[in-house]
């Protein structure tokens, strides 16, 4: 179990990157200001299924606060956060809440 959460890990930053790189419309960047941003495809995926966590990001710590008032520890778990919720947690500003 231990040595395919790697693989996983990064079979979904796969994943999530194409789906990002396929998005069309006004960009949505998490969030605005920061050295990382992420745009999160909300509207037109939805990871409801999945309901483990993950962090595609690894290494980088980030504080973003969601609509949840959650503390995210980088924009990449906001976002899949807001797809297992279907758009519901979204981002509500940098920093913890």
């Amino acid at each position: 179990m231990a040595k395919s959460f790697p693989v996983f890990c990064s079979i979904l930053f796969i994943f999530i990157h194409m789906i990002l790189s396929s998005v069309e419309g006004p960009p949505r960047w998490w969030p605005p200001h920061g050295k990382f941003k992420v745009k999160c495809p909300y509207k037109k995926v939805s990871l409801k299924w999945y309901n483990g966590t993950a962090d595609p990001c690894p290494g980088l710590y980030q504080p973003i606060c969601g609509t949840n008032f959650v503390t995210y520890d980088n924009p990449c778990i906001l976002c899949i956060e807001s797809l297992k919720s279907e758009g519901r947690i979204k981002f509500y500003r940098d920093g913890k809440c």
